[in-house]
């Protein structure tokens, strides 16, 4: 059907696709609005939620405001499926990071929270972790995310924030 209607009209690829990058999507101000609701929760380093219809474009924000994100100074970490429990979670992190995932939970979790601090403090690049499909998120998933974005006793005292930003999209 896509092939009649791509010949019909020329297109050379199918149009509207999810392959659309996106500085090619359509400017309409509630997108430009959710696009700096992110963008400000990332540079607060807060936990964010974007909900809304299926359809409306959490998904096409989130990548949105994320290649707007200055390389040097964030580095994305993007789960399209969170359904992979906690220790997926943990895993995903210390991957994109650029680590081994140590194979037992009680090492991997640390092994996480660290690598987010030393590229926070050592690097200066503030890990933005996006949780596509959160609503598939369970509580202990949850909980685990939330303790991963908690700054560290010694950080209070010095009035530094946590080490990671989190966008969750479609929550029920």
């Amino acid at each position: 059907m896509m092939d009649k209607l791509q010949g019909y009209f020329g297109f050379s690829k199918t149009p509207f696709g999810r392959g659309l990058a996106p500085s090619m999507l359509h400017r309409h101000a509630a997108h430009q609005e959710a696009i700096a609701r992110i963008t400000w929760c990332v540079s607060d380093r807060a936990l964010g939620v974007v909900t809304g219809e299926v359809g409306v474009g959490k998904t096409a924000a989130a990548r949105a405001a994320v290649a707007t994100l200055d390389p040097a100074r964030h580095i994305p970490i993007y789960m399209g499926n969170p359904d992979v429990g906690v220790r997926g979670i943990h895993t995903a992190i210390v991957t994109a990071l650029g680590g081994v995932p140590k194979n037992n939970k009680a090492s991997l979790i640390p092994q996480a929270s660290d690598m987010l601090a030393t590229e926070q403090a050592e690097r200066g690049r503030t890990p933005v972790l996006v949780l596509d499909e959160a609503h598939m998120l369970d509580h202990d998933q949850l909980e685990s995310v939330r303790m991963l974005t908690l700054c560290r006793a010694r950080d209070y005292a010095d009035g530094r924030q946590g080490a990671l930003a989190t966008v969750f999209t479609r929550v029920r």
